[in-house]
Protein backbone atom coordinates (compact mmCIF):
# COMPACT_ATOMS: atom_id res chain seq x y z
CA UNK A 1 0.00 0.00 0.00
CA UNK A 2 1.29 3.22 -0.81
CA UNK A 3 1.36 6.54 1.35
CA UNK A 4 -0.95 8.10 -1.50
CA UNK A 5 -3.62 5.97 -0.63
CA UNK A 6 -3.41 6.45 2.73
CA UNK A 7 -3.32 10.40 3.48
CA UNK A 8 -6.59 10.92 2.84
CA UNK A 9 -8.14 9.42 5.77
CA UNK A 10 -6.27 12.28 8.06
CA UNK A 11 -8.86 15.13 6.86
CA UNK A 12 -11.86 12.64 8.17
CA UNK A 13 -9.43 11.21 10.89
CA UNK A 14 -8.63 15.33 12.24
CA UNK A 15 -12.84 15.94 11.76
CA UNK A 16 -13.35 13.08 13.73
CA UNK A 17 -10.85 14.47 16.41
CA UNK A 18 -12.51 17.98 16.48
CA UNK A 19 -15.96 16.35 16.86
CA UNK A 20 -15.26 14.35 20.33
CA UNK A 21 -13.31 17.20 21.05
CA UNK A 22 -16.52 19.97 21.40
CA UNK A 23 -18.57 16.80 22.58
CA UNK A 24 -15.96 16.07 25.65
CA UNK A 25 -15.84 19.98 26.39
CA UNK A 26 -19.77 20.13 26.69
CA UNK A 27 -19.58 16.74 28.73
CA UNK A 28 -16.98 18.26 30.37
CA UNK A 29 -19.49 21.54 31.21
CA UNK A 30 -22.07 19.43 32.09
CA UNK A 31 -20.36 17.52 34.98
CA UNK A 32 -19.22 20.67 36.04
CA UNK A 33 -22.49 22.40 36.30
CA UNK A 34 -24.60 19.23 38.04
CA UNK A 35 -21.85 18.98 40.35
CA UNK A 36 -22.64 22.73 41.21
CA UNK A 37 -25.82 22.44 41.18
CA UNK A 38 -25.79 19.31 43.39
CA UNK A 39 -23.50 20.96 45.89
CA UNK A 40 -26.35 24.16 45.91
CA UNK A 41 -28.76 22.08 47.01
CA UNK A 42 -26.79 19.85 49.68
CA UNK A 43 -28.06 16.52 47.74
CA UNK A 44 -25.34 13.34 47.33
CA UNK A 45 -25.07 13.02 43.76
CA UNK A 46 -25.39 9.65 42.41
CA UNK A 47 -22.43 7.75 42.16
CA UNK A 48 -22.33 6.66 38.87
CA UNK A 49 -22.39 10.01 38.01
CA UNK A 50 -19.14 10.53 39.65
CA UNK A 51 -18.06 7.49 37.58
CA UNK A 52 -19.38 8.85 34.23
CA UNK A 53 -16.96 11.93 35.07
CA UNK A 54 -14.18 10.07 36.30
CA UNK A 55 -14.38 7.74 32.73
CA UNK A 56 -14.51 11.10 31.18
CA UNK A 57 -11.34 12.97 32.86
CA UNK A 58 -9.44 9.61 32.04
CA UNK A 59 -10.62 9.53 28.61
CA UNK A 60 -9.11 12.94 28.03
CA UNK A 61 -5.31 11.46 28.24
CA UNK A 62 -5.52 9.67 25.33
CA UNK A 63 -7.42 12.37 23.84
CA UNK A 64 -4.63 14.57 24.25
CA UNK A 65 -1.84 12.06 23.13
CA UNK A 66 -3.51 10.87 20.46
CA UNK A 67 -3.68 14.99 19.29
CA UNK A 68 0.21 15.36 19.76
CA UNK A 69 0.99 12.10 17.68
CA UNK A 70 -1.38 13.23 14.76
CA UNK A 71 0.15 16.75 14.75
CA UNK A 72 3.47 14.58 14.71
CA UNK A 73 2.15 12.33 11.99
CA UNK A 74 0.74 15.71 9.76
CA UNK A 75 4.29 17.30 10.28
CA UNK A 76 6.22 14.38 8.94
CA UNK A 77 4.69 13.01 6.25
CA UNK A 78 0.93 14.31 5.38
CA UNK A 79 2.57 18.03 4.52
CA UNK A 80 4.73 16.43 2.29
CA UNK A 81 1.55 14.87 0.33
CA UNK A 82 -0.83 17.19 0.64
CA UNK A 83 0.08 20.46 0.03
CA UNK A 84 -3.20 22.65 0.67
CA UNK A 85 -4.17 20.65 3.63
CA UNK A 86 -5.24 22.54 7.48
CA UNK A 87 -4.35 21.01 10.66
CA UNK A 88 -6.21 23.37 12.43
CA UNK A 89 -8.66 21.59 13.91
CA UNK A 90 -6.05 19.19 15.56
CA UNK A 91 -4.46 21.89 16.95
CA UNK A 92 -7.63 23.32 18.40
CA UNK A 93 -8.22 20.36 19.61
CA UNK A 94 -5.11 20.06 21.64
CA UNK A 95 -5.01 23.49 23.03
CA UNK A 96 -8.66 22.69 24.25
CA UNK A 97 -8.22 19.30 25.32
CA UNK A 98 -6.25 21.13 29.00
CA UNK A 99 -8.86 23.36 29.51
CA UNK A 100 -11.57 20.52 29.58
CA UNK A 101 -9.54 18.31 31.85
CA UNK A 102 -9.94 21.22 34.27
CA UNK A 103 -13.53 21.87 33.78
CA UNK A 104 -14.34 18.06 34.08
CA UNK A 105 -11.57 17.69 37.35
CA UNK A 106 -13.19 20.31 38.82
CA UNK A 107 -16.79 19.11 38.28
CA UNK A 108 -15.88 15.71 39.91
CA UNK A 109 -14.44 17.63 43.26
CA UNK A 110 -18.24 19.19 43.33
CA UNK A 111 -19.32 16.15 42.44
CA UNK A 112 -17.32 14.53 45.54
CA UNK A 113 -18.18 17.30 47.65
CA UNK A 114 -22.04 17.12 47.30
CA UNK A 115 -21.87 13.80 48.61
CA UNK A 116 -20.98 14.62 52.06
CA UNK A 117 -24.56 15.77 51.69
CA UNK A 118 -26.16 12.32 51.98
Amino acid sequence: MNSTHQQPKFPKVQNVYFLATWVMLLLSILMYGLGYLFVKSVTAAPEILLYLATVLLYYHIPHFIFGIGSLIYYMRKVRKVIKNSKIYKTVIGILVSPISIIICYIGILLLGLSSCAG
